[in-house]
């Protein structure tokens, strides 16, 4: 198949359509029927994710960025862009709050559908924090290609009145669906189709909310 940019187009608008969203103030966050609290699924080798990175500097210390994020809920930190859904709320699924390694959450979303999310690990020093991150149990059309994702923001503090940002989002598509299936050419369908347009947006526009 020869991938002009006319089929590469249409192979993107068949993966990732427009889904309509569902009005927030209709939705309150609970699990919804039939909902199981599934696993995490083992994380893969980095070749077999993809992977997008934004970065930002902050006038702020440490501490204050931090101390700012423990207050702003998920609906509040995660800034909506394109044709995504946004948060609407969460669900604790256990009695570890975030981020503490173990917690673990289900996150509802403006289109009606949940996702799973599981803080993997966390380290915390004066002048550094990393937490590390997994969602998985996608139930928007939009996610059908993919299995889990994983998440990591690292501050630093670069001087006393400023804080680098840096957040690293990988996803693993499946195996048996499209684009997923074609290997090493599907995974860059999707990523410069999907993961550096509206996901990429939203990471930008969620990091520039901490100036």
């Amino acid at each position: 198949m020869i991938l002009t940019p006319k089929t590469i187009l249409l192979i993107l608008a068949t993966i990732y359509p427009i889904v309509p969203t569902v009005s927030a103030a209709a939705q309150v966050c609970t699990p919804p029927p039939g909902f199981i609290d599934k696993q995490h699924p083992p994380v893969a080798a980095p070749s077999h994710l993809v992977a997008h990175q934004e970065e930002v500097t902050v006038a702020q210390p440490l501490v204050r960025v931090l101390e700012t994020n423990a207050k702003v809920s998920l609906k509040e930190a995660i800034h909506k862009a394109g044709a995504l859904p946004g948060v609407t709320g969460e669900y604790s699924l256990g009695n570890i709050p975030f981020p503490n390694p173990g917690a673990r959450r289900m996150v509802c979303l403006s289109d009606g559908s949940t996702l799973q999310e599981q803080s993997l690990e966390e380290e915390h020093t004066s002048t550094f924090y990393r937490f590390r991150y997994i969602v998985w149990h996608y139930t928007s059309p939009q996610a059908r290609p993919i299995e889990y994702g994983v998440g990591e923001f690292r501050y630093s503090q670069i001087d006393p009145g400023h804080t680098h940002i840096v957040w690293t989002y990988s996803f693993k598509l499946k195996d048996d669906t499209f684009p997923g299936y074609l290997g090493r050419l599907g995974r860059y369908l999707f990523k410069i189709g999907f993961f550096d347009r509206d996901y990429a947006a939203m990471m930008r526009a969620t990091l520039r909310a901490n100036d």
